[in-house]
């Protein structure tokens, strides 16, 4: 897989198609919290054909060096850095819970590249139990299963669940508390109303992390923004739901071309 080397590190990163052009339309999409590429397989193979599809790996996460980050400014630096090195020119922003911050972040930052933004099981205040917290230093296999847990509708698929729970018993839990201590820090509520760019705000019905009030909330402060709740889906609606979630990815962009 390809990889590109920013401040000395390797930032691992997947694109579809392979060889792309840098000037057209680039959807870039940042996981959330302990995740990588993967979590945006669906996109990655099923929307190619409408846009360069990117997906990046935070620092210390897949294929990227660690460590990873315990702010979210600091990973939207990286992502800024990202996507100078690749020379994107027109980028459409999708993240998903801490991806979602980042996306925020940078939006209200401004960057000339920045065409629109997608907000995936986000909010504009990202509280973290602190019994979590605490719960990942020191009790971290239970606190991962947990999170597993919740990232999913109440009845999950037993082979998504099962594949997302394989993965967290991967991932450092140390790395997982870094970035959910960023999300906990997280908060532009007075700032929200800020965002000027084209934005897409999209929930899953069951998301218990950051319930859909949190999306409509943002809807209700960013000026012309687009909301879709999706059915059957909790936090990572785009694994659980993903023809859904494509439909309506690709139904956003159509709009910005009109």
């Amino acid at each position: 897989m390809p990889e590109v080397v920013i401040q000395g590190r390797k930032i691992g990163y997947e694109a579809q198609p392979r060889d792309f052009d840098p000037s057209p339309r680039a959807v870039v999409f940042i996981h959330g919290s302990g995740g990588d590429r993967e979590d945006w397989r669906a996109q990655l193979d099923g929307l190619a054909n409408v846009a360069t599809m990117v997906a990046l790996e935070l620092p210390g996460h897949g294929a990227s060096d660690p460590p990873g980050e315990t702010a979210v400014d600091a990973y939207a630096r990286w992502t800024c850095d990202f996507i100078d090195a690749l020379g994107l020119r027109k980028v459409v922003l999708v993240g998903c819970s801490l991806g979602s911050a980042i996306t925020q972040w940078i939006a209200l930052e401004g960057k000339p590249w920045l065409e629109a933004l997608g907000i995936v099981g986000g909010g504009a205040r990202l509280r973290v139990n602190t019994d979590f917290l605490n719960g990942l230093q020191m009790a971290p296999a239970k606190a991962l299963e947990m999170l597993a847990d919740f990232a999913l509708r109440l009845d999950p698929d037993p082979a998504i669940y099962s594949a997302l729970n394989e993965k967290f018993k991967k991932t450092s839990a140390e790395l997982v508390h870094g970035d959910l201590s960023a999300c906990d820090r997280f908060d532009v509520m007075e700032r929200i109303a800020e965002i000027s760019v084209p934005t897409w705000i999209i929930v899953g019905e069951q998301d218990r992390l950051t319930p859909p009030k949190y999306s409509q909330f943002l809807k209700d402060k960013i000026a012309g923004a687009r909301l879709d709740v999706i059915p059957a889906a909790g936090h990572l609606v785009m694994i659980e739901q993903p023809v859904e979630f494509n439909r309506c990815l690709k139904e956003f962009l159509s709009q910005l071309d009109r």
